[in-house]
């Protein structure tokens, strides 16, 4: 995770106008957020099938958003996916309530 923050903060946040004939139709994009769109979409590859795209929604890196916490969210979010009996032991040891 280190890596990926440190990679992020150094890649420049300034936007980056798009090039080409569509690029009336973009909106500029920094290096640094398209760098975390890359990261996402190569985490999202070592999902089942059926949890990219909703990975991938989930995780986008917006513009201004922070590294560390991105990636400490992203990592979370993996760590759910690929472990989710340490979630779901929390969950029953709550209450159950009327909704």
């Amino acid at each position: 995770m280190r890596e990926v923050v440190a990679a992020l903060e150094t890649a420049s946040d300034a936007p980056v106008p798009a090039t080409g004939k569509p690029a009336r139709f973009m909106r500029s994009a920094s290096p640094r957020a398209v760098l975390g769109r890359e990261l996402a979409a190569a985490l999202a590859g070592r999902l089942p099938v059926n949890l990219r795209d909703q990975f991938t929604s989930t995780v986008a890196f917006a513009e201004g958003d922070d590294p560390a916490r991105w990636a400490r969210r992203t990592s979370d979010l993996l760590d759910l996916i690929g472990n989710p009996t340490r979630m779901l032991a929390a969950l029953d040891r709550q209450d159950p309530r009327e909704v």
